[in-house]
């Protein structure tokens, strides 16, 4: 968990080893439009401590699933639309198990991390959007 500008590239760079074939990666951003409403920003909060463990458990589970490292990262505080909230890397021998990793990872940032995202609209006010699938509430 982060409030720098997260850099892909070193997370690439994190998981690459003459051993793997294969690095994939997966960047989320944030989108101008959202359920019908033109979106200008999107602020990011956490639980920090819970967040960086559970984000520590769900690499940890891709790469005992598959022969992969991880290296994942999520933004936190106010992000302009298309600036990178999360950015995941896999490194493996072969480019299935990097793909997957990544799904994986990705997949389970949104059931298990608490992260509650707020949309600031462009017409209106903001809303707290639902939280993750274990943590809907926001503190």
């Amino acid at each position: 968990m982060t409030a720098s500008r997260l850099d892909p590239a070193a997370l690439c760079r994190a998981v690459s080893s003459p051993k793997h074939g294969a690095v994939a990666s997966f960047v989320g951003t944030v989108r101008a439009v959202h359920a019908g409403r033109r979106v200008k920003a999107v602020s990011y909060d956490c639980f920090t401590p819970l967040a960086e463990k559970e984000l520590a458990r769900i690499a940890a589970a891709a790469e005992k699933r598959w022969p992969v490292r991880v290296a994942v990262a999520h933004r936190t505080g106010r992000l302009a639309v298309g600036a990178a909230s999360v950015a995941i890397a896999a490194g493996s021998g072969h480019r299935a198990e990097a793909f997957a990793a990544c799904r994986f990872v990705i997949e389970e940032i949104k059931r298990r991390v608490p992260v509650w995202k707020k949309e600031h609209y462009l017409k209106g006010d903001g809303r707290w959007l639902a939280g993750c699938a274990l943590h809907r509430t926001r503190p």
